[in-house]
């Protein structure tokens, strides 16, 4: 038992009115930045629900959403690059007990693929369900409301790597890592390796490791990164040890 500080319940009427309407997130043991990742994410709510909110008809001679829908389809489905041909891969580049690059390379255009198969397959499905060739699922309804809003559909973003970026961005990017890869595999093991371009990595870091501890006979727990910053122009050659990354 213990006695209160309020002699009336009017007392603890006014102390909750005083409490802050949102809660500070030490209250939860994160920190004061986590207000700002909260602050963004509901925003980003909110204009995502306002957005969705808007007329799905058209005003005056302005083309419709169906059709705005449809060209952006086409659009994306005449952009979006091909898969790449898995087995020129392997067979180009063999897995091999002291070169890990190779089944990286081929881990990525397996992701890769099953995310261009889904993207173009979409498309396909959706431009058929405009056209009332096919029964627009709600998948696909989704799918079309996204295209509108210039937003990633989910059921891509689900088998995609992590992006924030909006569709018009995002379809840029997937083009430019898709470039990477064709070119890694047209023209051998890059010089320089381009991080960000990965769809996975984490396999091609532990690969660099993997490499490193086969050549030197050692375990690949005991080994770790060291960093060294280099200007692109002194890069001549493949480094002897490790990599070059940008």
């Amino acid at each position: 038992m213990f006695r209160s500080n309020f002699p009336s319940s009017q007392g603890y009427i006014e102390y909750i009115k005083n409490l802050p309407i949102n809660d500070k997130p030490e209250i939860f043991g994160l920190h004061e930045n986590a207000n700002i990742t909260f602050a963004q994410n509901e925003t980003s709510a909110l204009l995502g629900y306002l957005i969705h909110l808007q007329p799905k008809t058209a005003a005056g001679k302005g083309s419709t959403r169906e059709e705005v829908t449809e060209s952006t389809a086409k659009f994306i489905l005449e952009k979006c690059p091909n898969a790449i041909d898995l087995k020129t891969v392997t067979s180009k580049y063999p897995v091999k007990y002291e070169q890990s690059m190779n089944s990286v390379l081929a881990q990525e255009v397996i992701r890769y693929n099953r995310l261009l198969m889904i993207i173009h397959q979409s498309l396909k499905d959706l431009l058929k369900a405009l056209k009332g060739l096919v029964v627009m699922s709600q998948k696909l309804e989704e799918m079309a409301n996204s295209l509108f809003v210039n937003a990633v559909p989910a059921m891509w973003a689900g088998k995609a790597y992590p992006s924030l970026k909006p569709l018009a961005a995002w379809i840029v990017d997937l083009n430019a890592r898709m470039d990477f890869m064709n070119k890694w595999v047209d023209d051998g093991i890059p010089l320089i390796f381009w991080i960000s371009g990965f769809f996975f990595p984490q396999a091609f870091l532990t690969g660099t490791l993997q490499n490193y501890a086969r050549r030197v006979s050692i375990s690949i727990d005991t080994i770790s990164f060291d960093f060294q910053v280099r200007t692109k122009e002194s890069i001549k050659s493949h480094p002897e040890m490790g990599c070059y990354i940008e």
